[in-house]
């Protein structure tokens, strides 16, 4: 929660420490949380690379889990930021696949993140 907090406020070094004290014990249940939170302290560092394994991670830890849309919109954002533009657009064409109804804020995000990487 306190990462959470940290994010919005967008201390981003504090989220990111937070996430990472979290992903320090391996049998957290908060752990799923924890990584989703890293990825976007990352990304909000504009660490895009690491923000990408992070958010890749995240994803494969449970690919029908709550963050999951989220996970994968962020590989997405953070693939295009390093100019990896095919992986991108195939990040934001599984999303489609295995998302037909993602939640509206998700679906925004991702026509914009479409239209910035030139994905068709």
């Amino acid at each position: 929660q306190e990462g959470r907090a940290d994010l919005a406020r967008r201390d981003y070094p504090k989220a990111e420490a937070a996430a990472r004290e979290v992903l320090a014990n391996r049998t957290s249940p908060r752990a799923y949380d924890a990584r989703l939170l890293l990825a976007q302290a990352l990304s909000g560092q504009r660490q895009y690379a690491q923000a990408a394994i992070a958010f890749d991670d995240a994803y494969n830890s449970s690919r029908k889990g709550a963050h999951a849309q989220d996970a994968l919109l962020g590989l997405a954002d953070s693939l295009s930021a390093i100019n990896e533009k095919k992986a991108a657009c195939d990040s934001l064409a599984r999303l489609r696949a295995e998302f037909p109804q993602p939640r509206p804020d998700i679906a925004a995000g991702a026509a914009a993140a479409a239209r910035k990487t030139g994905c068709h």
